[in-house]
């Protein structure tokens, strides 16, 4: 470009240098509970920032929500925005050991899992829940959909427990008339009880002195969410006057 100034006359380039828009796709996807979703944007070359602030070319994801992710190329940058949908896959409530006691009728192994899910048993059993009415190793096998193939499995041991006391460690209050109250099983008699019942932040949602009562898994006649709850427990043995107390958590299933 030229330009004149009286007699002078000046000359003047402006260089424009393009860049390719950046082209990034993530499409919606599921989370399944428990799980780590792993996304890549599969292009190095580009620089990112994400909503969780994280500038990585992929990022690790642990719980369902709306994201974006804007990708720069120089100059450019292109924003996508996702949404990570949950699945609820199966939570067994059993660890790799369960010790319990032989005289107890009820040795409820328990699996939470959408109605979508199909469970196999090595007992043969499909059902949420089962009875271990003998000792060695239970496995479930459950198959979803969206959350694929999954096995988990307990070695059951018994003991003789006498005046110990049995408490479960999950009961599921649907008013399905199995295992819908939460209560602990005595094998003597006490002269004082006492059960306190609270949430994962300490407070406390059930507590009696009356050695029959059950927890329905209701708060102010209101059905608690699913969840693991603290239990404190205190006996005092009629015969000996000895003390006990049983401090644990209890799964709530619906």
């Amino acid at each position: 470009m030229k330009i004149r100034d009286g007699k002078k006359t000046y000359n003047e380039m402006t260089y424009v240098k393009t860049f390719d828009k950046p082209k990034i796709n993530i499409r919606d996807t599921f989370l399944c509970t428990g799980s780590i979703l792993r996304l890549n944007t599969k292009n190095k070359s580009l620089k990112y920032q994400w909503s969780t602030g994280e500038i990585a070319d992929n990022i690790n994801i642990e719980k369902p929500s709306k994201y974006w992710v804007k990708a720069f190329n120089k100059a450019c940058s292109y924003i996508d925005t996702f949404k990570v949908i949950g699945l609820v896959g199966t939570s067994p409530n059993f660890g790799k050991e369960l010790v319990v006691c032989e005289n107890e009728p009820n040795k409820i192994l328990s699996v939470k899992a959408p109605n979508d899910v199909k469970l196999y048993w090595n007992t043969g059993a499909n059902s949420a829940s089962i009875n271990a009415t003998k000792e060695g190793v239970y496995w479930v096998k459950s198959i979803s959909k969206n959350c694929g193939t999954k096995t988990d499995s307990v070695t059951v041991k018994y003991k003789n427990c006498d005046c110990e006391i049995y408490i479960p460690n999950s009961f599921t209050p649907n008013d399905d008339d199995r295992n819908d109250l939460f209560a602990a099983t005595f094998q003597c008699e006490y002269s004082y009880y006492s059960l306190i019942i609270s949430d994962r932040w300490g407070n406390v949602i059930f507590n009696s002195n009356n050695i029959n009562s059950k927890w329905d898994g209701k708060f102010k006649s209101n059905p608690c969410p699913d969840d693991v709850y603290v239990y404190h427990l205190e006996v005092i043995q009629k015969s000996n006057e000895k003390k006990v107390i049983r401090n644990g958590k209890i799964s709530l299933f619906r």
